[in-house]
């Protein structure tokens, strides 16, 4: 993904941007970039400024590049913290052979649903590459949780004695704001039709797609503060409370509360003179945005807001993203297109992952008939 400089490209170029969500750590990533795809880092990034030339080129030289030019993300959230993209294929897998397994299968009219579900759990048991998903899956420890909640407890309070200590300077910083708001200018142009056209021709090619956008935050330390100010209790909420499958009312798919977003994080740019915005979701670009104006156009507005342009605000939660058409023009203007893009498992949304866990999880444990009956229609 490439972002566009500004007017002034002596002050800051255009950039090209790798962006990825991994299993582990972020550095582990670098190394086994650098490692296996190191001709492929050359074609990419030998036009960037400090990247090796032909001549220095090893791991060690290419690694130390990808490692200064990493970028915090000030925020981020994740469907479902602790799944691995080893554990979503697999239990794909599963699922595609239980199914296999059903086409062949013919019960008697009056097999019970619990003698079904016990012939599936026997063939997954006596077939060697699938009986290991008879093993209750991996996921976050008692202590990982232990310490989570600690953390949460802690934040909690401390917002508890900011906000009974800080309130003067708090109602001072919003009055500041609302200041500023009623004399905010707001984008009232819609991007070129040859521009969104070839936007929404990069998507739709699987049922994920990813979005990405950049603004420049308005001008003035008081902008910037509140920009990176909200980013904090936003990624300690997206952490500790909507980290399992939801994202603050984002409309459910289903009856299982899966959201349609795999993957989001906002990265402060420029010393904080620009904001970007990725994710990975479900379905159209349309119904994307739809979701997120409906149920929690407060939310954007407390992040975007602060973007120049954006369609004005009351209070920073009032007005803003709840002008849709307004809304809708302001993103078609900095929407980036993702030039290259790729995921370990093309096929699959949100909630069909979330089901073929719970089909895996089915397989141990007792069950009344009604119980396998709901688990056998996930099937």
């Amino acid at each position: 993904m490439i972002v566009e400089g500004p007017d002034h490209p002596a002050t800051y170029g255009s950039a090209l941007f790798l962006l990825a969500n991994v299993d582990g750590s972020a550095d582990a990533f670098l190394a086994q970039l650098a490692s296996e795809f190191g001709e492929g880092l050359d074609l990419l990034f030998s036009a960037c400024i400090g990247y090796p030339g032909p001549d220095q080129r090893n791991l060690a030289t290419r690694l130390g590049f990808l490692r200064r030019q990493v970028i915090p993300s000030q925020t981020f959230y994740i469907n479902t913290i602790g799944r691995s993209v080893q554990q979503i294929r697999e239990e794909d897998e599963l699922y595609q052979a239980i199914q296999a397994f059903l086409d062949r299968y013919s019960p008697a009219p009056d097999t019970s649903a619990r003698e079904v579900r016990n012939a599936i759990i026997d063939f997954v048991r006596t077939t060697p590459q699938l009986s290991p998903m008879l093993a209750p899956r991996r996921g976050p420890g008692t202590l990982w949780k232990a310490i989570e909640t600690l953390r949460f407890t802690g934040l909690l309070a401390l917002a508890g004695v900011v906000l009974f200590w800080g309130w003067p300077l708090i109602a001072l910083w919003l009055l500041a704001i609302r200041m500023q708001e009623a004399a905010d200018t707001e984008f009232t142009h819609r991007a070129p039709l040859s521009r969104l056209n070839r936007l929404r021709a990069t998507e739709d090619f699987l049922p994920h797609n990813p979005f990405a956008a950049v603004g420049y935050v308005k001008p003035g330390l008081l902008r910037r503060m509140t920009a990176r100010g909200l980013l904090v209790p936003a990624q300690a909420v997206l952490r500790h409370v909507f980290n399992s499958g939801n994202l603050a009312g984002v409309p459910i798919l289903g009856l299982d509360g899966v959201y349609t977003i795999h993957f989001a994080r906002w990265t402060l740019l420029e010393n904080d003179r620009r904001l970007l915005f990725t994710s990975n979701y479900d379905g159209s670009m349309e119904s994307y945005m739809v979701d997120f104006i409906d149920k929690v156009a407060w939310g954007l507005n407390l992040i975007f807001s602060n973007g120049v342009g954006y369609p004005r605000t009351r209070w920073l939660v009032s007005g803003g993203a709840r002008n849709e058409q307004r809304f809708k023009d302001y993103l078609g203007l900095h929407q980036l297109e993702n030039l290259v893009w790729y995921s370990p498992y093309p096929h699959l949304t949100a909630l069909q992952i979330a089901s073929n866990e719970v089909v895996r999880d089915g397989l141990r444990g007792r069950m009344s008939n009604r119980q396998a009956r709901a688990w056998l229609r996930r099937l």
